[in-house]
């Protein structure tokens, strides 16, 4: 009779474990990457002038992660003082536009405004043709398309609830005065209170 409840209650405590750890999704998605790709000297095709851009790329990718595509009002860079938006996205292919052929990667320049940039630069050419980074930091701000918290089914079928603004900042190293080029920061979108997207 003893060791009968020992390993009843054993078994019940193994599943109430086990459907912990099932039932709640993580506090952490992780759907992409934002990099400072660097800058070089460009030419523009109107007068031939060539002038600094800087890249800055996002890529963002759930395939195995959600059972769609998750989708965003915006996608906003911050350079600077200035900024750039991307219009509405999604993670699937293309971003969700045309023409859907290769998974979601968006490029933004950054340069001279006289030169048709939106996005200011993050390095200057030097007299010797070095570049001098001058980014402390880099902001990209996601979304969600009522700017309201919002949720979306994970893979296996559970909802999870995001918050609907995230923010991610590419910060100079603690050794470093500026963002150098190749750095990077993970795309994660935090869980937020389930109640919060049930409105």
């Amino acid at each position: 009779m003893g060791k009968k409840f020992i390993f009843l209650c054993c078994l019940v405590i193994a599943n109430v474990a086990s459907f912990a750890q099932t039932a709640v999704p993580s506090r952490n998605l992780e759907i992409g990457k934002f990099t400072y790709l660097g800058t070089s000297t460009e030419t523009k095709d109107d007068d031939g002038t060539a002038i600094a851009a800087s890249g800055y790329e996002l890529k963002l990718e759930t395939t195995g992660i959600t059972l769609e595509p998750i989708s965003f009002g915006n996608a906003t860079l911050f350079v600077k003082g200035s900024k750039q938006r991307s219009g509405p996205i999604t993670t699937g292919l293309g971003c969700g536009l045309p023409p859907y052929a290769a998974p979601c990667d968006l490029l933004f320049e950054g340069g001279l405004g006289s030169a048709g940039f939106i996005l200011a630069s993050c390095a200057g050419q030097n007299k010797d043709q070095s570049w001098t980074q001058s980014c402390i930091s880099i902001a990209l701000q996601l979304v969600s398309p009522t700017g309201k918290n919002f949720s979306f089914a994970l893979a296996n079928g559970r909802r999870f609830c995001a918050y609907g603004i995230n923010n991610f900042f590419l910060l100079a190293k603690l050794d470093e005065i500026a963002v150098e080029p190749g750095a990077s920061v993970p795309i994660i979108l935090r869980a937020a209170p389930p109640k919060s997207c049930s409105q």
